[in-house]
């Protein structure tokens, strides 16, 4: 549990002591992706799909149970998803950057999801553990699985962390 913990503060928390700033990037500040994280093995979470509050570096509980062998049918059968300790499902609500910005909205949602999916990635290697970034799966079977409308918030990105086993050969 603490490691999920450091792995989400450091990309995408609240990092500036004011209470403002995050770990990633965001054009204007309108911070449209929203972090989720399907837990299934780690010590002292229950399996389930969570939302990162960044506001009070918290979980919220989305929905209870292994929801893995979805998520993989989901993401064209990549049994990296199914072997991982935590799945982080990055989002997009697309008001927040599209009232600001209107058509140009999209290119910075797409690299606002980049930067977190990027940190994540380097959080996670940087406290031992193992990660891949997928961006092949079917759309609409993963806002299924995590509850959402597709229209006003939908999954841009995955990225699957997990202990790395070693071997002594």
């Amino acid at each position: 549990m603490d490691r999920l913990a450091t792995l989400l503060y450091y990309s995408c928390g609240i990092t500036d002591a004011r209470g403002g700033l995050r770990a990633a990037p965001s054009a204007g500040a309108t911070y449209p992706i929203e972090t989720c994280a399907i837990v299934n093995d780690v010590e002292g979470v229950p399996a389930g799909i969570y939302r990162y509050l960044a506001s009070t570096h918290e979980l919220a509980l989305i929905r209870e149970g292994d929801h893995r062998r979805d998520l993989e049918r989901a993401a064209i059968s990549q049994r990296m998803v199914v072997e991982a300790n935590v799945v982080v499902v990055l989002t997009a609500v697309f008001e927040r950057t599209e009232r600001r910005y209107g058509g140009r909205a999209q290119r910075y949602i797409a690299m606002e999801a980049g930067h977190i999916a990027q940190n994540v990635c380097l959080v996670a290697t940087a406290i031992g553990l193992g990660t891949c970034a997928i961006g092949a799966f079917h759309d609409d079977a993963v806002n299924r699985v995590m509850g959402l409308d597709g229209r006003r918030e939908s999954a841009l990105y995955l990225v699957t962390i997990g202990t790395i086993e070693r071997s002594n050969a």
